[in-house]
This record gives structure tokens, sequence and C-alpha cells, in this order.
């Protein structure tokens, strides 16, 4: 019996131990994986950023650290159009081809990089269906650990197709935000592109990482690289897929024991401040918003890019009705605009984006709007006789006047007591599909006794109900027409031209985008409390601080290190108990 008694204590024993530490894992382990998320929004920083979160594997760890300044780190890292002999180097790249090659090369002193990292930003809003297929090619070897040593030929290994995968809009995580990181090397904010406009604050891009798998290799060290695959360069092939605006391409290179320390320090120069002019390298894909402005991606280094005036425009929610008329503009100018002058006609003005109007008197009026590009081209868009305000008992028939989007009314009468019309009003003129509108007719003819109306253009009537619900499923511009029929006989119709705005369907939520993303370049958070013609606000998921890397405030981590300390104490303290009781 004596002999069993320390095998049964130490039984009683390991059992409360082996509850307390499973219970202190589950309690702890779930506090500290939310420590280290992703970072997400507006880039955490410019240099020292300890996890970089990449497209093509579950978590960063590679370390940003960019000490050096004065051009040092964007002087030796390149990309190339083209592969040649070496030293190849000073290729700016702008094409509208929606696939392609290019190659990341080195001409540095050490003569290596231990890996490459790809950078891809979209300028803008980006599509749903937005899609890019990256393949990477190229060398790759064990580190040796010792300071600035090129591997042997018999250490390196070839890779075709190392990265071979489709990205989408969810995976790109960082932005929007105009520039990349660069260290200290000027100017602060680095820019994205060669010839970008860094005062251009509504230039907005969002970034993309991904590991290309491979280093590269250059002619300075003791390898004859003429004789490696693209001569040790990474090559780098594209596919994108619904591009509207532009993607740029920019890298970056890690290194594991560089002269200048562990880490990332080197990425392609895009200014000639601090380097060789001829070493500056990009490459930019412009998509058909942007086929005919490739003047403002200049592929001349010394040039500067050549901005064009804005094509303004501008649409009404109403165009026609009776005295006093509200109507909301809305520009939909498509190139950045940075101030905005509306002539309303009546001798009034506004300097709003999209402003709400209310006329006064009974008119025809011309509506002009002047924008302004950041870099300070206007262009002018003049609609005449664009409004028509009617008095309040009836009065000119709209779009007799020749406005660009006026109604027409036919064969109306006029009896003795005054001018009587067909008109109609709705609840919403713009949305998102499917767009429910509750049409109202607002006709002063007598006796009508017949309504048709014709929500799709074809000339088929779609509802014969005095004020009928109709659902716009399909994006687009709708004419509305209504025609009536009185007891007497008599006809009358009224069409307003694109009348009903069916917008783009909203992103889905939960995609990753924090507040910095919630406002895309050419949306306003401001105006009329009337439904606005732009993009929703994405839904806040996340909210990383610049300059944390995606971590907890400090207030939150001490609280998270308290309840867990709490935690164990009253865990052990249980299994203190239970051990006693055994």
């Amino acid at each position: 019996m004596n002999d069993q008694k320390p095998e049964s204590h130490c039984t009683n024993i390991w059992i409360p131990v082996a509850f307390v530490f499973f219970l202190t894992i589950c309690c702890i382990l779930p506090a500290a994986a939310g420590d280290f998320p992703p970072a997400r929004g507006i880039f955490p920083g410019k240099s020292s950023i300890s996890n970089l979160a990449f497209a093509n594997q579950p978590t960063g760890y590679y370390y940003f650290k960019f000490n050096q300044t004065n051009g040092g780190g964007i002087n030796a890292l390149h990309i190339a159009g083209s592969s040649t002999a070496p030293p190849n180097f000073g290729d700016v790249t702008t094409t509208t081809s929606q696939s392609g090659t290019f190659y990341i090369t080195n001409t540095g002193g050490r003569a290596y990089d231990d890996d490459i990292i790809l950078l891809v930003a979209v300028k803008g809003s980006i599509p749903d269906n937005y899609a890019i297929h990256i393949k990477s090619s190229g060398y790759s070897w064990i580190p040796s650990g010792v300071m600035g040593a090129q591997p042997a030929l018999s250490q390196i290994t070839y890779h075709p197709n190392v990265v071979d995968e489709t990205f989408t809009k969810s995976q790109f995580v960082y932005g929007s935000q105009t520039w990349k990181p660069a260290g200290n090397n000027l100017p602060a904010d680095y820019p994205l592109y060669y010839g970008q406009d860094m005062t251009d604050t509504t230039n907005l891009w969002k970034l993309m990482f991904v590991d290309l798998k491979a280093g590269n290799l250059g002619s300075n060290g003791a390898l004859d690289i003429t004789t490696l695959e693209n001569y040790g360069a990474v090559k780098v092939e594209y596919s994108i897929e619904n591009l509207d605006t532009v993607t740029t391409f920019n890298t970056y290179a890690w290194s594991d024991n560089a002269p200048q320390g562990h880490g990332i320090s080197w990425t392609n120069g895009l200014t000639s401040v601090g380097n060789v002019p001829s070493m500056v390298s990009g490459y930019t894909v412009l998509g058909p918003d942007y086929a005919d402005r490739a003047s403002e991606f200049p592929t001349v280094v010394g040039s500067l890019p050549v901005f064009n005036p804005p094509d303004t425009n501008f649409t009404a929610n109403v165009t026609s009705g009776a005295v006093p008329l509200t109507v909301q503009f809305n520009d939909t100018t498509t190139r950045s605009v940075e101030s905005w002058y509306w002539d309303f006609g009546d001798e009034s003005s506004s300097t709003e984006k999209n402003p709400v109007h209310t006329y006064t008197n009974e008119d025809t009026y011309t509506v002009s709007l002047t924008a302004a590009t950041h870099q300070g081209k206007t262009a002018t868009k003049t609609q005449s006789n664009y409004i028509t305000v009617t008095s309040s008992s009836g009065g000119s028939l709209p779009g007799t006047s020749g406005g660009d989007s006026g109604g027409s009314d036919s064969s109306s009468p006029v009896t003795g007591s005054g001018s009587y019309r067909v008109n109609f009003t709705a609840d919403l003129t713009t949305g998102v599909p499917p767009l429910t509108v509750r049409f109202r007719d607002t006709s002063t003819i007598k006796n009508i006794s017949r309504w048709a109306w014709d929500f799709s253009g074809d000339n088929v009537p779609d509802s014969g109900d005095q004020n009928p619900a109709f659902v716009f499923y399909t994006i687009g511009n709708y004419s509305v027409n209504l025609t009536v029929a009185t007891s007497e006989g008599k006809v009358f119709n009224l069409t307003l031209p694109a009348y009903i705005r069916v917008t783009e369907t909203p992103a889905s939520e939960g995609d990753g985008w924090i507040s910095s993303d919630q406002y895309d370049a050419g949306q306003s958070s401001t105006g009329s409390t009337q439904q606005q013609t732009v993009a929703p606000v994405r839904t806040m998921t996340i909210t990383s601080t610049p300059g944390t890397s995606g971590y907890s405030p400090v207030g939150t981590k001490v609280a998270e290190l308290l309840l867990d300390a709490l935690i164990v104490v009253g865990v052990i303290g249980v299994g203190v108990i239970l051990w006693k009781k055994m």
C-alpha cells in the first residue's frame, strides 16, 4: 500500500496541473492571436516596419528598415522592360497592354538580393471583378550568413514559375495613399510612379505586396551572370482583368546579411534626388479610362508629365417642375477634380461638388459647370435651356425649349382659365439596383381616365396605375414616359430622358478596408441630404493606427495583459483547490 502512495500522489498532482495548463492555454491564446493581424489601411510607416502583410502567404516576416538617406537603397534595384546583358537599368515603361513581362535587376556592389518583393498598386476604386495573375521565375539559395557574400554557382537553383497565382481586390490591404515606403529618402512621401505629382492628394492608390520567392544576381560579384537565365534577373509575367484606371509596379529587396543590415533597405528609384537619374525605373499599365492619358505618365527620364483639362460633365435629378423647383446637381466628371464653379443661370452660383439649388422664378435656365484639376487645368460644360420652371398652376411645357434632357408634352390643350399639362414626380431618381421607385402623377389635365407608364424606353406600357411603383434591376439611365387619356378621348404624354439613374452596386461588406479608405477619390461626404450618385462608404472592419504595424494601442495591450494575468491567477487557484481536495 505504501509503495503505491507516491504514484497515487503524483497522479493527483498531475491532474490539476494538466487542467491548469489546458485552461491557461485556452484563455490566453485567443487574446495573443489578435495581437498580430495583417496591417490594414494606410501603410503604417515608411521605415522600421516589422510585420509586412503579403498577398500570397499567411503572415509577413520581412523587416522594412530603410535606415539609409540621401538616395541610399534606391540606386541598386531596378525594373527593366526587357532581359538584356548587364548592366540592365534605366527603363520607365507605360503601356496599355493588360499582359506583359518585366525583369527585376541588380547593379549594386553586393551583386545579389536574397528575395524580391513585388508591390502592385491600383489607382482609385478597384472593381469587384478586378484580377491580376502574377508569375515569377528566378534563382533561390540558402543565405550563407556571411555578410555581403554572393552565393556560388553551386548554391543557386533556378525555379520557373515559382509563383503562379491570381490576386483579387480583397488582397489590396494597404491604402488609400499616394506614396510607397522608401525610408528617409526624398521626397518624404516617395512616389509610386515616375512623374507623379506628390502634391495631388486626390491621386489615391491601394497597395498589395507579393513575395516573388526568388532572388536576383548582379554583375558586380564573382558569378558570370551571362550564363544564367535572364542574366540573373527575376522574371515577372502579369495578366490583368477588368482594369479601369491604372496599375503600377514597384519592387523591394530583402537580404539576410548585407552590409546595411538584415531586412529591406532597397527599392527601385523614381526620382533623381540623391541618385543617378538614368537609374530611375518603373512599370505602369493604363486601363481604358486612362488610355488617352499616357502623357501624365512620362517614360523619358527628365521629362515632365503633361496634364489635360478634365472632361467636365454633370446631371440633375429633375430638369423641370413647378416653382419653387429644387434641383440636385451632380458632377459626373471622370477625371480628378479639385474645385468646381456652378452657374445656375439665375444669377446664382456654387462652389460645391454636388450642390442643391432652388429656382424661385418661372423661366428656362442654362446651367454650366467649370471644373479645375489640381494642376490648374479647367474645362466648362454648358447645357443650354437645361432647367424649365413653370408656374404652380401650369405654364410652359417642359422640354419645348430644347434642353439636353428636358421632357416633351404633346397635344396639351390651353383653355380660357390657363394652360394644363401632364407631369409626374418620383420619390427617388438615383440609387443602386434593385432600385424601387414610386411615381406620382401630378398632371393638371382634367378628367384623366387612363394612364400608361413606360419605364424601359421600349414604347411598351409597364403600368396602367395612376401612381405606380417600379423596380429597376440593371445599371443604366432610364427615360420615363407617362401617357394619359381623358374621358373625352384626348391623349397627352410627357417623356423625361435619363430621369432614373441606376448606379454601380456597392462593394460587399467585410472586404478588409478601414476608415482611411471610406471615401474614394471623387467621392464627397458633404452636401445635400438627398441621395448622392457616389459609391457607398465601405464598411470599417479593422482599425490600424499609423506607426503601429497593425498592433493594438498600448492601453489596450496593457489591459489585455492584466486580464490574462487575472485569468492565470484564478485558474491556478482553482487548480490548487482541486489538488488539495485530491
